[in-house]
């Protein structure tokens, strides 16, 4: 009779919460399409600026004010704040300009394309409601042909950011491959339900019906099989 040798592989939890309350600065594809709008706003918006002289560009003189501290993408939450509050402080500037009576750096009194809010973004959340509205109102400023030689030159494509149903919750030991059990204890605000949970290299996506919001609370236990 032949013989068969079983292996034994030992179950371990590298990665657990039994209350974990959804935040939607964990949101996923708030985060990317955030990311990718801001990126395009630092590059066209830097561009607008820096489009001055005396041989037909759309600005009279450079705005250094307006200029940004920094117009590198951002990588993550922390940089992309700190990038959509100076894009905030440095267009509010450079909008003031563009409607005072006799602009420093403008061609002429254009119209106003103010921001609805001026106030520093702190979460994911802000930061999208703010990107879009800065979109908005670039492009609406970018095309007055009044305040520039040409308008239009440097308008923004990028579509809208907006928030998905998949959250990053970061765990650095877990690993691609590992299995995740999980439930809703409290299916918050939005009534999510729980579609999947898959491990990844240092954090687990967990996928809902809806966006979970910043108020549903789940439990979780990410599990590594070895021998």
């Amino acid at each position: 009779m032949a013989r068969y040798s079983r292996q034994r592989y030992k179950k371990i939890v590298v990665a657990s919460d039994d209350a974990m309350t959804t935040s939607r600065d964990q949101n996923v594809a708030g985060l990317s399409s955030a990311i990718a709008l801001c990126t395009e706003l630092l590059t066209d918006y830097a561009a607008h600026v820096a489009d001055a002289g005396d041989d037909g560009e759309e600005h009279k003189a450079l705005h250094t004010a307006g200029q940004l501290a920094s117009a590198v993408a951002p990588l993550n939450l922390a940089q992309l704040l700190a990038r959509v509050n100076d894009l905030t402080d440095k267009y509010v500037l450079h909008n003031t300009d563009a409607v005072a009576a006799a602009p420093d750096f403008h061609q002429a009194k254009g119209t106003a394309s103010a921001l609805s809010a001026e106030t520093e973004v702190t979460t994911l959340a802000g930061a999208i409601a703010r990107l879009n509205d800065i979109k908005t109102k670039f492009n609406a400023h970018d095309a007055d042909d009044v305040a520039h030689t040409d308008g239009s030159k440097h308008q923004i494509a990028a579509a809208a950011s907006a928030l998905g149903v998949e959250i990053l919750v970061t765990e650095e030991d877990v690993k691609l491959g590992d299995k995740v059990v999980w439930g809703i204890l409290n299916d918050g605000t939005g009534n999510v339900t729980g579609v999947s949970a898959t491990a990844q290299d240092g954090g687990i996506v967990f996928k809902f019906s809806a966006d979970p919001q910043d108020d549903a609370i789940i439990s979780y236990a990410a599990i590594s099989g070895g021998l």
